[in-house]
């Protein structure tokens, strides 16, 4: 096979070369779809009759494959002594003289001019980012977005102001006897050459670590900084060679450099994974939580075998794309790798610059929730851009009709957008519902020294009620997104509706408790007969409200279980924490108290501490008193005394009054009784009184028998 006269000279399709600057981080991913589009092959001759293709179609397709690989090797073996002529007539066409010298000289002038024009760049790229630099270096927090953003801005002057002294520079090269082919070639090497190391420096950050995207210590940025740099020179120069190279296309040499540059950049690659395996798994693990985090870290831990048999399939597929016409897919594959490259780029740098989100969540308020927001709308907008951008790589891929092809796309398009404004809406929702849901305590209330004091404050109604509305919204919105977007994509929705609608019903007849639970729990919600926070009674189980849901209730008892209760189950619900709570208790004094005198301790005491304890007054509503006396048992009198409190924290204004109490009617001369029984013993009575000398003739009574 030959390679065709629109590869030659040509390499990348136009549209690979409008991908690329939009993807800057492309650092390998990318430049391996440029090798397999430069040794493109188009098939060579007349096509077979109709007769030897329907032979070959019935033979099979693996009889076919092998035919044609054989074919390609016959005629691979038969071109190789032709490629060293090859080589060394394109090594000549460099210099205007036709000297092989001559080209190593202007060789050597473009890599001066190289120089100067990488000189350039830096005191540009640092001149501009001083300001930057010295602010990220300051800032304890961290780095921002935006200085993140900024300092890849200029990065980004500072490789405009390279490609334009390199380009400037064609004038002299060419005077000093370089070809335009050389100019060319130069030109093109070197600006992807330094658009692949900005984006390595835009990863690493070897002089600036607190504006490093992934997390390796400095002497190992420099490292593989330098490292990655070089290692993707030689690439983008092996590619560049075989792309503006090799013109003899009668030689048949294109093929043979195609398939050997093929091999030593894979080869390339490989030392690539070996290398920079501590920076990569660092970018796939990122900061990812649940499920995804968890597969994430599966993932980067696997990263070196991973790396490889990628590295491997790719290679082969490009060896079989080569010989067999299916190199379009090829790119498609590796374009589809680049993205989740820039993807993953992209995502850990929102996570690097998400600093000023921390500072405001510190702050708390309203604008914690409008960061956050816009920190999710951001990344979503991220994926669903990468999304639009594969479906353009694989319709391009798969070589649709222009119609077919541009109703793809605006199929993709519409669906995209709609994914985008549902989940905006969504955000807004959340955003508008969170906002009154941020002072509400979640979670469970761990038991600590000041748990008791500090009791958790109960939600307001509209508080209760939210998450069940935040529920149904992400349902609906969900529901109408995924209608909108598969209407769009051609599958008929009304099918899908009528057999949601049916399954439904089913669900219905045959989940009747399922649907008692969920009713019963909207007239719950309706009754307002309990809220987050609220201490309530079940009848068979009892604590503190502390998550409600679709169809349960979860219940904290106060030894820490936790209940699940449907509400269906709940019945007639006692609420402990509405309005107020009158606390009534006992207290045992002796016998003979002057009763009179308690009732005004009493009194005074709860009247002293409304005025004495703001924090007492402002959680009682009826102070202290005595109630009565309960009952008189055979060493106490029982004394009753009540208040009445708000329900936030009654057990604590109790224990407040019981310490004031035990102080105050000790000073007062109030003993509180004691659990043990008194004796009094009489003298024996005297032989002189008569009454004594009676009471002794008395005869002692007989001991008695126990049978």
């Amino acid at each position: 096979m030959r390679l065709g006269a629109r590869t030659i000279g040509v390499g990348l399709a136009p549209w690979r070369w409008r991908l690329l600057p939009v993807f800057v981080l492309l650092v390998w991913f990318g430049l391996a779809g440029m090798t397999a589009r430069a040794a493109d092959v188009p098939p060579v001759g007349p096509p077979p009759p109709a007769d030897a293709q329907m032979s070959m179609s019935s033979a099979g397709w693996l009889e076919r494959l092998v035919v044609q690989l054989e074919t390609e090797a016959k005629d691979d073996f038969k071109m190789l002594p032709d490629t060293p002529g090859a080589l060394e007539r394109e090594w000549r066409s460099f210099d205007r003289e036709g000297s092989a010298l001559g080209a190593l000289v202007d060789l050597l002038w473009a890599v001066l001019a190289a120089l100067v024009a990488l000189c350039a760049e830096r005191l540009v790229a640092r001149g501009l980012s001083r300001r930057v630099r010295r602010e990220l270096r300051n800032r304890a927090q961290g780095p921002t977005l935006a200085r993140l953003l900024l300092l890849a801005l200029y990065d980004g002057v500072g490789l405009a102001i390279f490609a334009g002294v390199f380009v400037y520079s064609r004038h002299w090269l060419m005077s000093a006897g370089a070809t335009i082919n050389l100019v060319v070639l130069s030109a093109n090497v070197l600006i992807g050459w330094r658009l692949a190391a900005l984006a390595v420096r835009a990863l690493l950050r070897p002089g600036e670590p607190a504006a490093r995207l992934i997390e390796v210590p400095d002497a190992e940025a420099r490292r593989l900084a330098r490292f990655l740099s070089g290692i993707i020179l030689a690439i983008i120069a092996l590619l560049g060679f075989e792309r503006y190279g090799l013109m003899d296309v009668d030689s048949g040499a294109s093929h043979i450099v195609g398939l050997i540059v093929g091999t030593l950049v894979f080869a390339l690659y490989a030392v690539i994974v070996f290398r920079a395996r501590i920076a990569v798994e660092a970018l796939i693990r990122g900061r990812s939580s649940g499920l995804i985090g968890a597969m994430r870290a599966q993932v980067a831990q696997a990263w070196v075998p991973i790396g490889l048999a990628a590295v491997g399939v790719l290679m082969v597929f490009f060896i079989f794309g080569l010989s067999l016409g299916l190199l379009s897919y090829y790119h498609a594959f590796v374009s589809t790798l680049a993205v989740l490259f820039v993807v993953l780029v992209l995502e850990k740098l929102t996570e690097r610059g998400w600093h000023d989100a921390v500072l405001v969540r510190e702050q708390g308020g309203d604008d914690r929730l409008v960061a956050r927001m816009f920190h999710r709308v951001l990344r979503v907008l991220v994926v669903l851009v990468a999304a639009l951008v594969l479906a353009w790589i694989w319709t391009d891929a798969i070589e649709l009709a222009a119609a077919d092809a541009a109703r793809v796309m605006n199929s993709t398009a519409i669906a995209v957008g709609t994914l985008f404004v549902a989940f905006l809406v969504w955000e807004m929702a959340r955003l508008a519902i969170d906002r009154h849901l941020q002072d509400v305590s979640t979670g469970p209330k761990m038991p600590g020294a000041d748990a008791e004091e500090e009791e958790a404050v109960t939600g307001s109604r509209l508080q209760t009620i939210l998450p069940m509305v935040r529920a149904v919204f992400a349902a609906v919105i969900a529901v109408v997104a995924l209608l909108i977007v598969l209407s769009h994509l051609g599958i008929d929705t009304a099918p899908l509706i009528a057999g949601a609608g049916v399954f439904g019903l089913a669900i219905s007849f045959g989940s009747q408790s399922l649907v008692r639970d969920i009713i019963s729990g909207l007239f719950y919600m309706w009754d307002d007969a309990f809220r987050i926070g609220e201490y309530i009674d079940t009848g068979r189980l009892r604590g503190i409200v502390e998550a409600i849901g679709v169809r349960s209730i979860k219940l904290r008892h106060h030894n820490g279980p936790l209940h699940t209760v449907p509400y269906g189950q709940l019945g007639a619900v006692t609420n402990l924490s509405r309005d107020f709570a009158t606390m009534k208790f006992n207290l045992r004094l002796e016998l003979g108290t002057d009763i009179e005198l308690v009732r005004k301790t009493a009194k005074q005491i709860g009247l002293a501490m409304q005025e004495a304890n703001p924090e007492i007054a402002a959680e009682v509503i009826l102070p202290l008193k005595m109630q009565g006396i309960a009952e008189i048992v055979e060493n106490a009198v029982v004394v009753r005394f009540k208040f009445t409190a708000r329900p936030v924290k009654p057990t604590w204004v109790q224990r407040e009054y019981l310490k004031r109490m035990y102080q105050v009617f000790v000073e007062k001369g109030i003993n509180f009784a004691v659990g043990g029984l008194t004796l009094r013993t009489a003298l024996p009575p005297s032989v002189d009184d008569p009454l004594g000398a009676e009471v002794a003739a008395l005869p002692l009574p007989a001991p008695s028998r126990v049978a």
